[in-house]
């Protein structure tokens, strides 16, 4: 099992995250609005929707929208998220390197640095053919990561963050310049004294590794952005927002 299997399947994951997480999912998609232009009832797909805080919050502005993931964990809260919240919104458990949408959508979205958890730059090419696939002639897509240079200069290797529940989570950080991947090792220690332990990695692209990689799948580079309120990208940047057309031919 890959650490990201195994990680967006734990409930635990879940629970600490999703309140925090679909607060800020409101003021993001304020910015995917306006970044976008986004008009209603415009067909989206959300790759790699998680739990669906940003496609509910679409969903709610009129959107259509569909979500995949391939954490069915996730997938099952995202379609309980939108029958509380009362609205309609298609999601569905698939791995993003093997989807087969066929040019349908008129926006298509990947969220909160959900490109680069796989180990080869294939199969990350891989996932970029398909989403252009599912993306109309015209279309625009929409990516979402870390900014790399940002967050290498400040790198710290160890970071430690009391809850105000008691909840102690500890991660321990590493940069690998040979394979460009930022790698952390998780630990959560609750109250009870019970703990739990995981890994992630991430495949840390520059912003001209990322537009040689959308030109190969089919996408023109157009925008990128720092932040989610369309301030300009810098070395100081919080976020690398590109934002990429589907060519013809």
């Amino acid at each position: 099992m890959t650490w990201y299997e195994d990680l967006f399947n734990r409930q635990t994951f879940l629970d600490l995250y999703a309140e925090q997480d679909s607060r800020l999912a409101v003021q993001e998609v304020d910015g995917l609005v306006s970044l976008l232009n986004l008009q209603p009832s415009q067909s989206i797909l959300d790759v790699c929707c998680g739990y669906g805080r940003h496609a509910i919050e679409l969903a709610k502005r009129g959107h259509r929208v569909t979500g995949v993931d391939l954490a069915p964990l996730q997938v099952n809260a995202a379609v309980a998220g939108a029958a509380k919240a009362g609205v309609e919104a298609e999601f569905l458990v698939g791995d993003a390197r093997h989807m087969r949408f066929q040019q349908g959508f008129d926006v298509t979205l990947n969220l909160l640095t959900s490109f680069g958890l796989f180990e080869e730059d294939a199969e990350h090419l891989e996932m970029l053919a398909r989403i252009a696939d599912a993306t109309k002639l015209g279309g625009l897509f929409l990516m979402d990561l870390w900014n790399r240079e940002q967050v290498i200069r400040d790198f710290g290797e160890r970071e430690i963050e009391t809850r105000p529940d008691g909840i102690k989570i500890e991660e321990q950080w590493s940069f690998d310049p040979w394979r460009g991947r930022i790698d952390w090792d998780n630990t959560v220690r609750f109250p009870d004294g019970s703990c739990e332990t995981w890994h992630q990695s991430v495949r840390a692209y520059t912003l001209v590794e990322l537009k040689n990689m959308l030109g190969h799948a089919g996408f023109e580079m157009e925008r990128v952005y720092g932040d989610f309120q369309g301030r300009a990208y810098s070395l100081d940047s919080p976020n690398m927002i590109t934002v990429s057309r589907k060519l013809g031919g």
